[in-house]
């Protein structure tokens, strides 16, 4: 087939084995040099026949790295090869090397207009690292395939120089009180996100962002420059240095593994992370913020995680903040069938107070914000009464008639504000906020009137898990993390 004037053929692509065995070529100009350089760094014994040759093929010749033949080829040089490169400058000469190798039974590559009638060709190769790419474009264009080789080669580069860097804040850090700021509603997360994506030197990312912790994950160059950009970015060099954490390489995959582990969190082993794990893998696949790099990175991260904890369960107490939630109020709220409690948020943590405190026979009242629960579910059928479901709006009036209120809402602002203040003076009323930034305005921490409040960091102090097995669970957590990252490597 013929495209334009120059030939084409179909080819097949191998990785042709030629470790001590001898190729020749006839020829020693630039394009002879050339051809023994790729024989050489593939570990073929080289046979060089020519006249005359350029300097280094001479240098490669007197230090015995090739054998050379100081003549003009011949019939019969041919044979016992393994494979012949016809490199000289004329064009006669080339096509007498191809027609002996083919009485020879040897393969032949003519480096000149005879190439469409030799039998392979050499795509434009290179070598990074362990990976050898090589392009063709079967004869069509020698300078395209050397571009596009050249491209590749430079984002090979570019990805070598590429690591897993995760910079952020969590509550082993940073009382929620400081940590609040950080934290990054949905619509902030989005203009971050449009932020990084014009970085130069990041590739992907995601953001993980829970009431425990504020982390930006990311796939970026080494270069400390884009770490300090990141850093100003997310507002994390206000912080000290003991107020943050920067993380590498398989210290960032330790660390995200710990996390998806439940065993980075305060109430060691919970389980709701993977869900917001998942969450922000999502948002951050959703926004074409992320990619194959940090696809595998989630995927392996949750995997292995998954055999940290299948190894330490039976080391484990586990419990999520729901529960915990409810055993405070148990112990400081004295709830019974009498108590009226007002739920704020319908999401995971508000799904779990709300069932609990059903089993309990709690009259419970439930404000949604956007999602209105679904009272069908099977959750809601046993004999105590369904929760009562009120807007956002309504929450001034529900306070009237509360005795203990618990948010857990994903809101940059506080839901329950001082101007509601007048609703529970003079009353006993206990506030529970799960919320980061806080629900509950902390106006009243110091209101009295009746008024208590305990936050998150309040609910961990008194639940805080007392235990000394967690060097051995944090040890052999490790040991299996280490042992998967090494077999991913």
């Amino acid at each position: 087939m013929h495209r334009e004037g120059r030939p084409v053929r179909k080819t097949i692509p191998l990785n042709l084995i030629v470790d001590t065995r001898t190729a020749l070529v006839v020829g020693g100009g630039r394009v002879g040099l050339r051809k023994t350089r790729g024989l050489l760094e593939s570990g073929a014994a080289v046979e060089l026949i020519c006249p005359d040759a350029v300097d280094e093929l001479k240098s490669l010749a007197a230090s015995g790295a090739i054998q050379w033949t100081q003549r003009a080829f011949r019939a019969g040089d041919v044979a016992g090869h393994l494979l012949v490169f016809a490199c000289t400058d004329d064009k006669h000469v080339n096509r007498a090397i191809l027609d002996e190798a083919r009485l020879s039974c040897v393969l032949c590559c003519c480096a000149d207009m005879n190439w469409s009638d030799g039998d392979f060709t050499t795509p434009a190769t290179a070598h990074v690292g362990e990976i050898t790419l090589a392009v063709s474009t079967s004869g069509q264009s020698c300078a395209s395939a050397r571009d596009v080789k050249n491209d590749i080669v430079a984002m090979l580069r570019e990805r070598r120089d590429l690591e897993l860097l995760v910079l952020g804040t969590s509550d082993a850090l940073l009382p929620s009180r400081k940590r609040a700021p950080f934290h990054l509603p949905a619509e902030e997360r989005a203009v971050l996100g449009e932020l990084l994506t014009r970085v130069r030197g990041v590739r992907e990312f995601f953001v993980l962002n829970t009431c425990n912790r504020v982390e930006l994950v990311v796939v970026a160059s080494r270069d400390p420059l884009v770490a300090s950009v990141l850093r100003r970015l997310t507002g994390l060099d206000r912080l000290e240095p003991s107020e943050r954490f920067e993380l590498r390489g398989f210290e960032a995959f330790r660390h995200l593994t710990r996390v998806a582990s439940g065993l980075e969190s305060s109430l060691l082993g919970e389980f709701h992370i993977v869900s917001q794990l998942k969450d922000a893998l999502a948002e951050a696949e959703a926004n074409k913020w992320s990619a194959g790099a940090i696809r595998f990175t989630g995927a392996e991260v949750l995997r292995v995680s998954k055999a940290v904890r299948h190894d330490v369960e039976g080391l484990l107490r586990v419990a999520e903040i729901d529960q915990i939630a409810v055993r405070y109020l148990s112990v400081h709220g004295d709830v019974d069938p009498k108590t009226n409690v007002l739920v704020i948020g319908t999401g995971m943590v508000g799904r779990g107070v709300v069932e609990a405190l059903l089993k309990l026979g709690c009259r419970v009242t439930w404000a949604y914000h956007v999602h209105r629960p679904d009272l069908s579910h099977p959750a809601f059928a046993g004999d105590a009464a369904p929760p009562a479901l009120i807007p956002l709006t309504a929450i001034p009036a529900a306070l009237t008639t509360s005795d203990v209120v618990l948010s857990a809402v994903d809101s940059s602002k506080p839901v329950v504000t001082r101007e509601m203040s007048a609703a529970v003076a003079d009353r006993n009323v206990l506030f529970v906020d799960l919320g980061v930034p806080r629900n509950i305005d902390p106006f009243y921490d110091d209101f009295g009137h009746g008024v208590t409040v305990a936050d998150l960091d309040d609910l961990k102090l008194w639940h805080r898990v007392k235990t000394g097995t967690l060097n051995e669970v944090l040890a052999r957590a490790d040991e299996v993390i280490r042992t998967e990252y090494k077999a991913m490597s």
